[in-house]
């Protein structure tokens, strides 16, 4: 992958001429080469535009620079692991999202290279392992029209064959097989079974079961010893969670508190510090290690109505511009935390004024602190963030 660069540092391609024509213009003309080091660029590759400007991984690398990173990890993380190998038949399973997709695409690109290295080999002593897709058809249980899923599954299988050889067997497998190898009875009993259970963190959690139950029923039908899931973080770490509260581990309340109490306190819930010579030492050290600095803290004035946790940056940015013209449901809502708005308050404005009506007084009483007391207060917070009239009108 060339990524056009003469800073890169990923040892790249780039032909002669290309490279003759930037050693002569850094040499010419220093200052933009200056300034080009300070514009909003990749920082691999130091040319292509980052994929976004709020920070993290897909907003310090191009595409092209994130998508060679993420590969990099995976193949260093199953080669490390040893979680694949040559002698292994690997299935992945697919459900068409986002993190299915990468997965089977890297691991592809895995078997792919092993292919081109086996056909260059002369005594072709390590085989390639193989490769293929299963996909789990959950229609019987999810309100979706049967157009649809077949459009889906074509899909599905037109992305399967265009991959490059060796070929991968693409298994379609409706989740109802596993309560019975006839469709209309297993179709019956899995709708009976969910019915039972009243719970919907409890029906998505058996649901889940019953998914991997049918992926491993297909490998070991069709001979397969390896199964790769495409998870993305969010999912693993609600799974981490979830299992956490529910294993039999006699520790973990235990190993739950002793995290919370290494969290770092906020400035207003910080330790107050006591120079009292009679405190032991270690009182001392231990007041010192969890006690924030002024400019580290987050106001204590200005909290989410609803949940009275800090509001963050972004939200006192956003009460600090309140038009007048809002009504007092608006105004609730843009004084709460974005976690609240996006899982307590509804979307329709009318529903959200019937909410408004419905809340205790004290709750309307903290919304309006928050909204019209430190207004000034707020935009001394994110001064650095609000554009002046002159520059506006430059």
């Amino acid at each position: 992958m060339a990524c056009n660069a003469s800073s890169c540092q990923s040892n790249c391609y780039r032909d002669e001429e290309q490279a003759r024509e930037e050693a002569v213009d850094s040499s010419t003309n220093p200052v933009a080469d200056d300034n080009n080091q300070n514009q909003n660029v990749c920082v691999k590759c130091k040319s292509n535009e980052p994929m976004s400007a709020t920070g993290g991984d897909d907003g310090r690398f191009c595409a092209d620079c994130f998508r060679s990173n993420l590969y990099g990890k995976f193949r260093l993380s199953v080669t490390s692991y040893a979680m694949i190998s040559p002698t292994d038949n690997v299935l992945v399973a697919f459900s068409g999202g986002t993190s299915s997709r990468v997965a089977l695409q890297f691991v592809h690109e895995m078997q792919n290279k092993s292919q081109k290295n086996f056909d260059a080999s002369r005594d072709r002593s390590l085989p390639v392992f193989g490769v293929g897709v299963a996909f789990i058809d959950e229609s019987s249980i999810v309100p979706v029209p049967s157009h649809e899923i077949d459009k889906a599954i074509q899909e599905i299988r037109l992305l399967v064959s265009n991959l490059a050889p060796p070929r991968k067997e693409l298994h379609v497998v409706p989740i109802e097989n596993i309560c019975s190898s006839n469709s209309s009875d297993g179709r019956d009993r899995l709708k009976s079974l969910l019915d039972v259970v009243s719970d919907a963190t409890g029906k998505e959690d058996l649901l889940l079961h019953l998914r991997m139950l049918s992926l491993q029923k297909i490998a070991s039908e069709n001979g397969y010893n390896r199964l790769v899931l495409g998870s993305c973080t969010s999912r693993i770490a609600c799974h981490v969670i979830s299992a956490t509260v529910k294993e039999e581990n006699p520790s973990r309340e235990c190993t739950i508190v002793r995290t919370a109490g290494k969290l770092t306190p906020f400035h207003f819930n910080r330790i107050p510090e006591n120079n009292d010579s009679n405190l032991l030492s270690a009182t001392r050290r231990r007041q010192k290690r969890y006690n924030l600095k002024p400019n580290e803290s987050i106001s204590s004035e200005s909290f989410c109505p609803i949940c009275n946790s800090p509001l963050n940056k972004s939200d006192l940015l956003r009460l600090s511009n309140l038009g007048s013209c809002q009504t007092s449901s608006e105004s609730f809502g843009a004084a709460c935390c974005s976690s609240c708005r996006f899982q307590i308050l509804p979307n329709d404005p009318s529903s959200m004024e019937n909410f408004y009506t419905l809340l205790p007084q004290p709750l309307i009483a903290r919304a309006k602190h928050s909204s019209y007391g430190n207004l000034s207060l707020l935009r001394e917070q994110i001064q650095d963030c609000l554009v002046s009239d002159s520059e506006d009108e430059s």
